[in-house]
């Protein structure tokens, strides 16, 4: 009999250490999100949305947000309202969140706050790199590819844009012909200008294929792209619903990156830091591509992706430039 009690106790002591190990090392009760414009952009913003949602139902947390949040003092007003509802994870959706996140981190030490893209200078502050500039190298390609002129067209709201550099090396790779034609926004709020821009690159460059990489523009030169039949590269998120004529997307998968963010702080690994993540994390993607183009492009371009994604190296063989190499390949 003291046999069996004795098993029966080491069997209940070893259940409660196996639960007490597989746990979660932190409990995420309660997210808070800030964004530095609208929620409903259909790219940026839409996909960090997204994203809050999915966390917030995975894990049954509360979650709070604020919109329209992009100078250093809101930014920072902000952060004291979240602190205020005991947000244990302070999501900022822009590199504009990076040095106000910095200067307040050893203030809220009870918060991690995650920036995407930017700098790290506290324990509780994380950086989270996306490698946008391979895809966006794909999409130079596929608009190089299909253009019948010649001439394709870049609307972005930043130069430095690494998907803007990468499409840009692309379509040369593909065309070394290619007439590439471009305008700078030079914001990433909404931009009334877009479809202006967009169409006088079609009637007056004879520009046939458009690269809307921009948060504010993107959704009106989308609509004036379907509308009129103008092949384009869709940005951020899989824009395939706008039609054949979206070639391919360069996509930037925010939900699922928010998600990784989520687990790493339940197991107790989020660290602060800088995290480079991207195509080999399945967090970058080309989205559908359209049957306008041929067959055999659309399989070269899937077999580049798989090559990159095992070996780091674009088409032709060559690295990343290292400024945005997301894996630091020497």
């Amino acid at each position: 009999m003291k046999k069996i009690s004795l098993l029966v106790t080491l069997v209940a002591v070893l259940l409660v250490a196996i639960f007490m190990f597989s746990r979660p090392q932190h409990r995420l009760t309660t997210i808070g999100f800030l964004f530095p414009d609208s929620m409903y952009d259909q790219t940026w913003g839409t996909e960090g949305y997204k994203g809050m949602l999915e966390i917030a139902q995975s894990y049954d947390t509360a979650f709070f947000y604020e919109q329209n949040i992009n100078t250093s003092e809101e930014i920072k007003t902000a952060v004291k309202r979240m602190a205020d509802r005991n947000v244990q994870v302070l999501y900022g959706q822009g590199m504009e969140f990076s040095d106000a996140f910095n200067e307040v981190a050893a203030k809220y030490p009870h918060i991690h706050f995650v920036v995407f893209n930017g700098e790290s200078k506290a324990d509780n502050v994380t950086i989270v790199n996306l490698d946008a500039y391979a895809m966006g190298y794909l999409g130079g390609m596929a608009a190089a590819h299909q253009s019948k002129t010649g001439h394709i067209g870049v609307i972005g709201s930043f130069k430095t844009q690494p998907e803007i550099e990468g499409f840009k090396d692309g379509a040369r790779y593909e065309n070394k012909a290619i007439k590439l034609h471009e305008y700078y926004v030079k914001t990433f709020s909404y931009d009334s200008r877009g479809t202006d821009i967009a169409e006088d690159f079609i009637k007056k460059k004879n520009v046939d294929v458009l690269f809307p990489a921009g948060d504010g523009i993107n959704a009106d030169i989308m609509s004036y792209a379907r509308d009129n039949n103008i092949n384009v590269i869709g940005f951020i998120s899989d824009q395939s619903n706008y039609g054949p004529q979206v070639l391919m997307s360069v996509q930037v998968k925010i939900p699922a990156a928010y998600m990784k963010v989520a687990e790493l702080y339940e197991e107790g690994k989020l660290q602060g830091g800088q995290l480079d993540w991207g195509i080999r994390e399945d967090l970058v993607g080309m989205g559908k591509l359209s049957k306008r183009m041929d067959a055999q492009f659309s399989q070269q371009l899937k077999k580049e992706l798989a090559h990159y994604k095992e070996t780091n190296l674009l088409p032709g063989g060559q690295e990343p430039p290292a400024e945005h190499d997301a894996y630091h390949q020497n």
